[in-house]
């Protein structure tokens, strides 16, 4: 018998997220290496459903979430840590539940698909590596950086605790010829 069935309906409750995420991963890991960061560090991992139906499927970048997807049950939402909450565009259809205030839901429904956030989560996979919270302010490297206008450490993993790395994407540049800041 080489012939195989499938049932439809009995998929597990984080199927539609991992399938959604499964479709852009690779333009997410783009957009953290573009700002900067190792792609590899972009993971993804579904928490179970309780009674209620609660659960998620989280991204995140090292131990810093990049949003949580809920694709389960009756309402679907992205929920984004309120540090990005100046990047969300006044289109979109957000709530603020009183008992998760770190985080902001963005709302997904008929008028809102999920598809039509495509862009936007790949923008905020991209800017957490630029609010990963620094360790340490430079390295003797700075010149080489400034001149550079980038961060120009080879070891991308010890080079996000920088904090000059973050002061240089945002194009202020205190050293050497490239000096912008007084």
């Amino acid at each position: 018998m080489d012939e195989q069935i499938s049932l439809l309906g009995f998929e597990p409750v984080e199927y539609k997220e991992v399938t959604f995420l499964e479709s852009i991963i690779p333009e997410l890991k783009s957009a953290v290496g573009d700002c900067g960061g190792k792609p590899e560090h972009l993971t993804y991992k579904s928490t179970k459903s309780d009674k209620t139906g609660n659960g998620y499927t989280a991204v995140s970048f090292k131990k810093l979430t990049t949003f949580r997807l809920h694709l389960r049950g009756a309402q679907h939402y992205i929920s984004l840590p309120s540090v990005f909450s100046d990047l969300i565009p006044d289109s979109f259809p957000t709530k603020q539940l009183p008992s998760d205030s770190k985080y902001i839901r963005i709302l997904i429904d008929k008028d809102h698909p999920i598809e039509s956030y495509y862009d936007f989560l790949i923008q905020i996979a991209g800017e957490t590596v630029n609010r990963y919270p620094k360790e340490w302010d430079c390295c003797s490297r700075y010149l080489e950086c400034s001149d550079a206008k980038t961060c120009v450490h080879p070891d991308k993993s010890f080079a996000l605790g920088c904090g000059y790395r973050k002061i240089l994407s945002s194009g202020r540049i205190f050293y050497g010829k490239n000096r912008n800041i007084d």
